[in-house]
């Protein structure tokens, strides 16, 4: 009877532990994408608003989000999607300080597109089962 107890409790703990493993990069992922696509977003909303300064700011933010997320990201994800995603956050932070908007716009919509592309790869949808 002791042993019956200790394996559905063992058993339990470990269908537990394969959840929160399935689920909890799903989560942490979801959440820094929808921060990255925001700032992403804002950045091209000013870039187009010819609005350098505030450019400069949410490209500056989105360069800081994705160094400060890397360690994270980087146990769960493919280090080489991370590391393309950090590039062209470094890429539309420069362009921006250096006022070249087709630069900036352009590596801002290279990180939308590695974004979109790691989202798809990594997020659980039932699309991806089928």
């Amino acid at each position: 009877m002791g042993f019956t107890i200790f394996r559905t409790t063992v058993t339990l703990l470990i269908c537990a532990f394969l959840v929160l493993l399935f689920l909890l990069p799903s989560a942490i992922l979801r959440r820094f994408s929808e921060e990255a696509d925001a700032l992403i977003g804002d950045a091209e909303t000013a870039l187009l608003g010819g609005d350098p300064e505030a450019a400069r700011a949410h490209c500056a933010a989105l360069k800081t989000l994705v160094r400060d997320r890397m360690p994270v990201l980087e146990r769960f994800l493919n280090h080489a999607s991370i590391d393309a995603l950090d590039a062209a956050a470094a890429v539309a932070d420069c362009a921006a300080r250096a006022d070249d908007t087709g630069a900036a716009a352009e590596a801002l919509a290279e990180a939308r597109s590695i974004l979109v592309r790691i989202e798809g790869i990594e997020l659980f949808s039932w699309n991806s089962l089928l």
